[in-house]
């Protein structure tokens, strides 16, 4: 399968860290909402979930996937893929120890992890939002409208490859 064949069956999460997302019942709506999302991604063909691996809802995400992919319909079988793309190891190092033991729950359920650092660098996180993007064709974010945030890069990135973007908030 070539590269274009593969991007036009992958979708990509980008949103925000858990400090600026919904809280209680907004919450549970935006899983819900990113839920059907997913399942409308598979309805319509894709197969392949790539997510930054940053706290908030990046592990989100990735959970709702993994649920996903435990469920089987012995009548429809799926082949789903979940992706991490960290931008530096250590990247965890950083997060509350709740978002620590998220993040190292979810990596080795993951179809393969790319790094695309050895270290951090002022660069890493655009760099990641760039792959992200060129190997996509579908987004999925959780976006506040904050012009200032990596999350509203990584769209105006999407937005200037023509990627369709589904907002969730």
């Amino acid at each position: 399968m070539n590269e274009r064949n593969i991007r036009e069956k992958t979708v990509c999460f980008t949103g925000h860290r858990s400090e600026k997302l919904p809280r209680g019942e907004a919450l549970e709506l935006l899983r819900k909402r990113l839920d059907l999302e997913i399942e409308r991604a598979l309805q319509d063909g894709y197969d392949t979930f790539l997510f930054g691996g940053d706290y908030g809802f990046d592990l989100m995400a990735a959970e709702e996937v993994l649920k996903k992919k435990v469920l089987i319909d012995l009548q429809n079988p799926r082949r789903i893929r979940l992706v991490a793309i960290i931008p530096f190891e250590g990247q965890a190092i950083r997060f509350s120890v709740s978002d620590h033991e998220q993040y190292y729950e979810i990596m080795p359920k993951c179809d393969e992890v790319i790094t695309l650092n050895t270290r951090y660098s002022s660069q890493c996180y655009a760099q990641r939002n760039q792959y992200m993007v060129d190997h996509s064709n579908r987004v999925i974010c959780c976006w506040n409208r904050q012009a200032v945030s990596g999350t509203a890069q990584t769209v105006r990135m999407a937005e200037k490859q023509n990627l369709e973007i589904i907002n969730l908030l």
